[in-house]
């Protein structure tokens, strides 16, 4: 009789466990600056779940973009995040997952920005939300600048902003494209007096980085101009004496060959 009930049960925990999913509320939300309490139009909404689930190699982390892609702020600051469901994964793959966090923010690409967390809120329909957002990475060191950017570049590359993060199909739009060459060119204009004194460590990858967003907006000579910027940095700091840089060069120099050839073939 024990031995029936167990079965019983174990399959009905078996069931759930291939059944269950995790549903997020749909969010509605107002953008507002923190000073001011005015709206903000064009703020980029994002969304975030972040899940661990138990298996038997240990505990897995997933974070997972809950808002539709490109979703951004309306001339009156509001935005829509549909409610959005993730399924669990079943046994034995995984044998327990939780809610690690949940929040949706808000930024500019005038370095503006805020968030919400909304953990406590899974399992409601709706929710309201304001976020206030003020200036951002005003506390930033130039090495988490960079890793900001590396975020938006990836996403811009891939169409994803991590490893777990859903692709979202042909990556950014144009608006988000400007954005991240906007956030780029600030990086550059931000920590320019740094890099002479080699404090700051991401700045040829910037530059190159750039180089390719302007590529992908079809603007070619505005890429190449900032490769150029890359190799008279690297000959005003007196870097081409060593091999490795010798061999940037070399590879930053046969990009602007190809972005030469493509420009003359869109001026056909």
């Amino acid at each position: 009789m024990f031995r029936h009930f167990m079965i019983v049960v174990l399959g009905i925990l078996l069931i759930g466990l291939m059944g269950c999913e995790i549903k997020t509320p749909e969010i509605r939300g107002v953008v507002l600056d923190a000073e001011t309490k005015q709206p903000v139009e064009g703020a980029w909404v994002t969304a975030t779940l972040g899940i661990k689930t138990k298996t038997v190699g240990g505990d897995v982390h997933s974070y997972l973009s809950v808002e539709i892609p490109h979703t951004r702020s309306d001339k009156n600051g509001r935005f829509i995040v549909p409610s959005k469901g993730f399924k669990k994964p079943s046994f034995p793959v995984g044998f327990g997952t939780g809610i690690e966090t949940f929040g949706v923010g808000a930024s500019t690409v005038d370095d503006r920005g805020g968030s919400v967390s909304l953990k406590e809120s899974i399992g409601k329909r709706m929710l309201e939300v304001t976020i206030y957002i003020k200036p951002e990475f005003t506390n930033y060191t130039e090495g988490e600048y960079f890793t900001y950017l590396q975020g938006l570049y990836n996403y811009c590359l891939t169409g994803r902003f991590g490893v777990e993060t859903p692709q979202i199909e042909n990556g950014c739009d144009e608006w988000e494209l400007n954005y991240a060459v906007t956030k780029h060119e600030r990086y550059l204009k931000r920590y320019k007096k740094y890099v002479d004194k080699g404090k700051a460590k991401g700045y040829f990858a910037s530059l190159e980085q750039l180089a390719y967003l302007h590529e992908r907006k079809g603007d070619y000579v505005k890429a190449i101009e900032t490769l150029k910027q890359s190799i008279a940095l690297m000959e005003r700091r007196g870097l081409l004496k060593f091999k490795d840089w010798q061999r940037d060069k070399a590879g930053i120099e046969r990009r602007i060959n190809e972005l030469r050839q493509k420009l003359y073939e869109k001026e056909r």
